[in-house]
This record gives structure tokens, C-alpha cells and sequence, in this order.
């Protein structure tokens, strides 16, 4: 509950800063009341980070709820105000005298109100009983930790639960490492998600080998590195003083062959702690610890020690042990097992979440409405007792994370079930929320994916693929951890999910809305002016169209996403909404953007992708805060295509990602004018002409910062000339040249960083090898008609970094030739649509290759190849 309260609080500061500054150009009197309520909110974060994950007390919790009740009535009264006094910009010296004399009138009464506003808020502030007195521990000891308290975790497995399936093969795994022939000692990491059964696992192999060794502890990991002593002390009965623990239990442990078991290992302190403590005696020590934190395996490994990945249930597993844990010996009655494989379906495998799920059934009448009952709590009510009795095991990982990165693991509400999430979206959502620590010589960007790995790492995210670089592409969370995040959210009313058949708002007031597969129509005639973020996915059919009075419901609106809605042009009361940062339309039927588009003076990241838009108006360059413009046009078989943009010097200064572009606007060219957007990390562009090269290249140079360039010819004719860059984009990791090439341009070859290479239609006749192998990070490299020779040979020694190398629709080439030193570290080798009669590779290099997809009878084996 705090962590919404910090949010909220968090957001307010931000907020303040901005409308300090407004208001002190406007009228420095005016400015004391809001600094007032600055200082106090500042003071509050700290309290409010202090009783996260300690909300036992009712005083407490009411406490939270009044200080996030400011915080957004704070931050309603700002948003009210920007509504009404908005900024304005302007090209032309006259019209912005104009302006603000104009302005200077009419913004006084806003002014007036909005100061008063903040006097009230400020003896609100006030009134909140002894602010330093609550935050030195009224409610409990503060922590230094802005990650909180930890609330204990409890279990549902019993002592004598060897019932678990699967644990047999597990257990034989386990054992096998810890009962290797080793001297040393040893630290064993059980690592998985939250709920698999690792404390299970561990315990019964604990109780089988402890009597193997004259020293064994079981400790509980709670909070600390000085409670985590404490605990081996009390487990090891060993009296020992506060001043010489750690050398009493050093000595201690010294000449004894030792089995110790840490459960619930969080933090490289903790690890570190038990490293530092416990002695390597080649006694044939061992050390378990059951972990959820991946990274911890590798912290300060040595190469005897190793780690073990618990898997989740399989479905045959899931269901066997859904039955024996709600049915017995009997088994499952015929007219209940197609409840139970969906409510099976929805434990995902989860040991933690199956025998909760069960042990609830089994003490329940056995029929079909008791069983759909807990199936429809399941999905539609984690805050019920069912829901409570399987998330709760996520509290702990959840009050691990600071602030920062509780609403990251939150913000995966906005998205449906099952939803494939793209990295990309889903850290402009932190961007444009402004969410995202700004640091120094990293961008915004890398900031934000740092964020989401550390979640990966925590295991509370789950990756469904990473890129090239390793980098997570696209991602979900379980339906064990969707739960955890909605019940969370529904304690403090600030987000509501509507989708069938639960679509009423029944008289709530959310900040946030989402509806999911429900038509926009049923919000019609409603104030819904207290949202702040609306997505919708799906919903609706191709016929119905979007009430025009509806966004006008919403007019404090600060982010829309609108996917799949069935949208045949562009909702005009938008540009009302003249306080959103974030604007996303996907897979929409919009054929055109109005000049109204220039009213969103606020917007950060405007996307409009899959649409039949192909030209965006002028005044699009007036949108002077964007960050990202990322459009796109549906082509041929979906393909996209690149949308015109007017450019000029002076536009888009803080732009980040530009794409997907025409290299013309109206028949001219704009490739000189991209030079001017020097912050630009991602360039895609199309239907560039080969005289357009020089002006390309010199625009290419400013950009400093670039990471990511994805170029097009104008058709598969022409030609790309782009061999006249002589400063490097030195951080560029991933290009992608469509065009015919020459040869490849010498620039390239230096590229120090580059990870992925495509070239598609280069059509080149001289060997691209030759100028490629000298890359020395290059990780993929994908040949699409890039190559009319017959030969294609590899050098020995070369690419020696590569990953990924696929060859695709060469259709002159008859012999591809990889030497048994080339390419040492390749995993994935395609090689399609080509004229080939032979591929020559090593057994070796076969052997090592994760996946091969080479035509039956092309792959041969000389004993050496010259």
C-alpha cells in the first residue's frame, strides 16, 4: 500500500518542480505556498518508505492512505491548473509579446486559485499527526533500506509433505551435486521462482545427508547479515558475546565437516556474509542456499561451485499433483475434470499455487459451482481468500524492491494476460510517466532496461525472448504474479481492469483504467475526469465507432494507448486532452493526423504504428518535448513502410528514437536536416536515394549518441552510397542496410561496437567477408541477397565473436566454406533460398551448433577443409 503512496508522493515532487518554475515566470509571489508543500511532501517520502511492508496497524494503514490522499489531491490540483493555463510556444518574437501580455490577465485568476489550493494543502500536510514522531517508529523501527520491512514468509507444504511431484527427479539431481567427490567446500545455489518448491526440495535432501556430516544448521534468512549470524548461532548452540561472533563461529566451524542450509537468500551482502563466516577446511564442506535472485549464483563463484535451476511443474506434473493434494487416492470425478484442468492451467505449474488451490477444495464440497467458484476468484478476484492464499508468497520479493521498481513490477497491469509485452513499450511507459532516474553517460533507455533485468533477476518477470545482444526483447509475468500485482493495486483503489463480464466501475474512482476486449461506448455520459491513464485492448467491432463526447470525460488525461480498438480516424477531441505525455495508437484504421496534433504541447512519445497514415502534418515539428516518434504505415502483407515527416533546423532537439521515416517530405529531401537531431539513439528511414548519400552521411556524424540505424533504398535498385562518414557513430550496436550496395563502405569495418549486422539486397560481387571478418564485437550477421559470387569462404581465425549467421535468397551462390577455426563461439547457423549444392563444415563446428537449419543432403564433412 505505501508503495502506491510513495508513487504518488514521488510524482507530486516532480510535478511541483515543474510548476515552480512556471509560476515564477508568471508571478514570484505566488511561489512560497507550493515551495511549502514541496518541503513537506520531501519529508514524507522517507516516512512512507519506512512503513512499506509493515501496514499491519490500522493506524497505519490509515495513516498511508491520508498522506497518498494529499498526494493526489496535490496532484489533481496541479493538473487542474496546467489545464487551464497552458504553455504555449512559439515561433516568432511578436506573436510571444503578444502571448504573454495576453496571458498575464488571464492567468490570474487560475493563479489566485491554484495558490490558494496549495495553502489548504499545506495545512492538510500539517495537520497529519507529528510527521518525524511516525517516521522514527511510532510503528516499528525505521530501516535505512528503501526497499522497507520484509514481511515473514509462511509456507503451504507440511513437514510431511513428500508428496510433491516431480521432487524425485529433482531431489536425484540435487544430490548429485552435493554428494560429488570434493574436498573443498562447496556452495550449492537452488535458485527458481517464487512458490516452485525449492524449501521442499532442500529439506528433503537435508534430512537425507545431514547425518553424514558431525555439523549441520537450518537458518531461515530474515532481513540481515547480523540476524543471519545470529540465527547460525542459535541453530549451531553456540553462546556466544555480540563483539566476537563471527570469529567464535569461524573457529567453530574450523575443524568440523559442515551442512549448512540458508533459505531465502536475497542480497551479494548476505551471500558474502555467510562466505566470510563459514571456513574452507577440505573437509568436504557443503553449502545450500535457496535463492529467488538469479545473480547470485555467479557472485563470487568459485569453479566448484554450482547452482541448480528449479523448473516449474510440467502440465502432467501440475495435474497429478492437483489430484492427490483435492482428491485423494479417489481421483478426479469425470464432471470436474474440465474445471480442474482450467483451474490446474491457471497455477502455471506453480507447486506454492497448487497445493493452496487445493488444500482450499479439499475442505470444500466437490462440485461444479464450488470448483468454478475458485476458478473465477483465480482470474477475476486475486484479493479473495483463494487469491490471498497464493500471492501472498510474493510479498517478500515485492518489499525487496525499492520504490523505483515497485511501480515498474506494477505497471504490468496495464497490459492483459497473456500478453507478450515489448521491452521497448513497456520502458517508454516508465519514460513517459517519468519514472526513469536520469544517469550520468547512460540514457533514459538503458536506465530502463537495467530496471527491468533486475526484475527478471528477482524472478517476478518472466523473459519470452531476448535479443541478439541479450538484452530482454519481449516479457510477461505470471498469472501468481498478475494476481500479486492487481490485488495490490485494489487495496488503494488506483487501478481498476475492466473486461467481460466484469465491466462496471461499481461507483470507484481510479486514477488508472483499462479496459480489455469491452467496448469504449460503455463509458459514455460518465465524469471520469479523476483517470489519469486509459489503455484499451481490443474491444468492440469494425462498425462501431468512438462516441465523440468521450475523451472530453477524460480531459486530464496524461496517457492513451489505444491497440487493436477499432479506429477508422483520429478522435479529434483528443487535442483537448492538452495534458498527455504519452499518446500510443496501434493497429488502428487511421488514414490521417489533423494540424490539431500541434495542441499537445506536453506529449513525450507519440506512437502511431500499423495504421494506413503515410504523412504526418507540419505542425507535428511544434510537439517541442517529444522524445520518441515512432509511426508507421501498413504496407503490402502488413509490411510496414515509412511515413512522411516535415523537418527543420530547430525542431525535435530532444528527440530519442525516430522511426519509421520517408527520406522525403512532399518530394524533398530531409536527409540534411536529420543532422539537427543530434540526441537521436534510433534512426529508421526509407526510400533513400543514392544522391541523397553525402547529406545522409553528414547528418549521420552529429549523432553521437546513435545505437540503432535501419536505412531502406528508395527500391530494390537503387543504390545506397554511403561511403562518406568519416566521424563514427562509435556506440552503434545494430544496423541494417537495405539497398544495393557497391561495396561495403569502409566505415563500417571500423565499428568497434557493432553486435548485428543485415544487409539485404546489397547484391554485392565482391565476398563481404573479406571486409567484415576484421569486426570485433559482431555477434549476428544476416545475408539476405547480399552476395551474387558462387563462393562463399570463410577466413580461418575470423569472426570470432559470432552468434548467429544466417544466409538467405543468394541465389548465384553454389559453395558456402567454414574452416574448423572460424567462428569458434557460432550457435545458430541458417542457411535458406539459396542456389547451394554444398555446405563445408567441421564435426566439431556441427556438434557445438544449438540449432542448424541447412536443406537435407547441403551440410558435408571433409577431414580438412582448405
Amino acid at each position: 500500500m505505501a508503495a502506491s503512496a510513495v508513487a504518488a508522493v514521488t510524482a507530486v515532487i516532480t510535478l511541483l518542480d515543474k510548476v515552480l518554475q512556471f509560476v515564477k515566470n508568471r508571478s514570484d509571489g505566488y511561489s512560497a505556498n507550493i515551495e511549502d508543500v514541496k518541503r513537506l511532501f520531501c519529508t514524507l517520502i522517507a516516512y512512507l518508505t519506512d512503513t512499506e511492508g509493515v501496514e499491519a496497524t490500522e493506524g497505519l494503514m490509515d495513516r498511508v492512505d491520508q498522506v497518498r490522499d494529499v498526494a493526489n489531491e496535490t496532484k489533481d490540483a496541479i493538473t487542474e491548473f496546467m489545464y487551464h493555463v497552458p504553455e504555449h510556444c512559439h515561433d516568432y518574437w511578436f506573436t510571444k509579446t503578444c502571448h504573454d501580455v495576453a496571458h498575464f490577465f488571464k492567468d490570474f485568476v487560475p493563479l489566485h486559485q491554484f495558490s490558494s489550493r496549495m495553502k489548504a494543502i499545506k495545512r492538510k500536510l500539517k495537520a497529519i499527526d507529528e510527521l518525524d514522531r511516525l517516521r522514527v517508529g511510532t510503528f516499528g523501527a525505521t530501516s535505512s533500506s528503501s526497499a522497507g520491512k520484509v514481511p515473514l514468509r509462511t509456507y503451504s507444504f507440511s513437514r510431511n509433505d513428500h508428496l510433491l511431484v516431480g521432487i524425485e527427479e529433482n531431489k536425484k539431481a540435487l544430490l548429485s551435486l552435493v554428494c560429488r567427490e570434493e574436498s573443498k567446500d562447496m556452495v550449492i545455489s537452488v535458485i527458481g521462482d517464487a512458490g516452485s518448491g525449492k524449501t521442499a526440495l532442500i529439506r528433503e535432501v537435508y534430512q537425507m545427508i545431514k547425518g553424514n556430516f558431525n555439523c549441520n544448521a537450518w537458518v531461515s534468512v530474515l532481513s540481515s547479515c547480523e540476524g543471519l549470524i545470529e540465527n547460525l548461532c542459535e541453530e549451531l548452540c553456540l553462546s556466544v558475546g555480540p563483539a566476537n561472533k563471527m570469529k567464535r563461529l569461524h573457529s567453530y566451524l574450523q575443524p568440523q565437516s559442515y551442512l549448512l542450509v540458508f533459505d531465502g537468500i536475497w542480497t551479494e551482502d548476505e551471500l558474502g556474509c555467510i562466505k566470510n563466516v563459514v571456513p574452507d577446511n577440505n573437509l568436504g564442506g557443503r553449502i545450500l542456499i535457496s535463492t529467488r535472485n538469479r545473480n547470485l549464483a555467479s557472485y563470487r563463484a568459485r569453479s566448484r561451485d554450482c547452482s541448480y535451476d528449479l523448473k516449474l511443474l510440467t502440465e502432467f506434473g501440475s495435474w497429478q499433483l492437483f489430484c492427490n493434494k483435492t482428491f485423494g487416492a479417489t481421483g478426479c470425478p469425470n464432471f470436474l475434470v474440465d474445471c480442474s484442468e482450467k483451474i490446474v492451467k491457471r497455477c502455471e505449474g506453480s507447486p506454492h499455487v497448487i497445493v493452496a488451490v487445493s488444500d482450499f477444495l479439499s475442505n470444500k464440497p466437490h462440485t461444479l459451482m464450488e470448483f468454478m467458484n475458485v476458478h473465477d476468484s483465480l482470474k477475476y478476484e486475486p484479493g479473495d481468500h483463494v487469491g490471498h492464499s497464493c500471492y501472498s508468497i510474493l510479498s517478500t520479493s515485492y518489499y525487496r524492491l525499492s520504490s523505483i521498481l515497485k511501480y515498474c513490477f506494477l505497471s504490468f497491469r496495464f497490459f492483459p494476460e497473456d500478453y507478450s509485452i515489448p521491452s521497448e513499450e513497456l520502458v517508454w511507459l516508465w519514460i513517459g510517466d517519468e519514472k526513469i532516474e536520469q544517469k550520468r553517460g547512460k540514457t533514459l533507455m538503458q536506465v530502463g532496461y537495467e530496471y527491468l533485468e533486475k526484475l527478471v533477476q528477482m524472478s517476478l518477470v518472466q523473459v519470452i525472448t531476448r535479443d541478439f545482444d541479450g538484452r530482454v526483447k519481449s516479457c510477461r509475468v505470471s498469472n501468481l504474479a498478475r494476481g500479486f500485482i492487481i490485488s495490490k493495486s485494489e487495496k488503494d483503489d488506483s487501478f481498476t481492469v475492466l473486461r467481460p463480464p466484469h465491466t462496471s466501475l461499481d461507483g470507484g474512482k481510479p486514477r488508472q483504467l483499462s479496459l480489455q476486449n469491452c467496448s469504449l461506448s460503455m463509458l459514455q455520459n460518465k465524469d471520469l475526469s479523476y483517470v489519469r491513464t486509459l489503455s484499451v485492448f481490443g474491444g468492440g467491432d469494425s462498425s462501431e465507432s468512438i462516441p465523440k463526447s468521450l475523451f472530453y470525460n477524460f480531459r486530464y488525461l496524461s496517457a492513451l494507448f489505444l491497440e487493436n480498438v477499432a479506429l477508422h480516424c483520429f478522435p479529434k477531441k483528443v487535442f483537448q486532452l492538452t495534458l498527455l505525455t504519452h499518446l500510443r495508437l496501434r493497429n488502428t484504421r487511421i488514414k490521417s493526423v489533423p494540424k490539431s496534433i500541434k495542441k499537445l504541447q506536453n506529449l513525450r512519445i507519440f506512437t502511431l504504428e500499423e495504421s494506413l497514415v503515410t504523412s504526418l502534418p507540419r505542425e507535428i515539428i511544434q510537439l517541442r518535448s517529444l522524445l520518441r516518434l515512432s509511426v508507421g504505415c501498413q504496407g503490402i502483407n502488413d509490411v510496414a513502410v515509412g511515413v512522411e515527416v516535415f523537418l527543420r533546423s530547430g525542431c525535435f532537439t530532444s528527440l530519442q528514437i525516430l522511426s519509421l521515416i520517408k527520406a522525403n517530405y512532399k518530394n524533398k529531401s530531409i536527409v540534411k536536416e536529420l543532422g539537427n537531431l543530434t540526441n537521436l539513439t534510433e534512426l529508421r528511414i526509407t526510400e533513400l536515394k543514392k544522391e541523397d548519400g553525402k547529406d545522409f552521411c553528414a547528418s549521420i556524424e552529429m549523432m553521437e549518441h546513435l545505437s540503432s540505424l535501419d536505412v531502406n533504398s528508395a527500391s530494390n535498385e537503387e543504390y545506397l552510397d554511403l561511403g562518406y562518414v568519416m566521424k563514427l557513430p562509435k556506440l552503434l550496436k545494430n544496423l541494417y542496410l537495405g539497398g544495393r550496395l557497391e561495396e561495403i563502405p569502409a566505415w563500417i569495418c571500423r565499428l568497434d561496437s557493432l553486435l548485428k549486422l543485415i544487409l539485404k539486397g546489397s547484391k554485392l560481387q565482391t565476398n563481404p567477408l573479406e571486409a567484415l571478418q576484421v569486426l570485433p564485437s559482431l555477434e549476428v550477421l544476416h545475408l539476405h541477397d547480399a552476395y551474387n559470387g558462387q563462393v562463399l569462404k570463410f577466413s580461418a581465425k575470423s569472426f570470432l565473436e559470432l552468434r548467429v549467421l544466417e544466409i538467405e535468397n543468394c541465389s548465384q551462390l553454389d559453395i558456402v566454406v567454414i574452416p574448423g577455426r572460424a567462428m569458434p563461439k557460432l550457435q545458430k547457423l541458417i542457411v535458406k533460398n539459396c542456389g547451394l549444392t554444398r555446405v563445408h563444415i567441421t564435426k566439431k563446428m556441427h556438434s557445438q551448433l544449438e540449432e542448424v537449419l541447412v536443406p537435407p543432403g547441403l551440410l558435408c564433412f571433409p577431414v580438412a577443409i582448405n
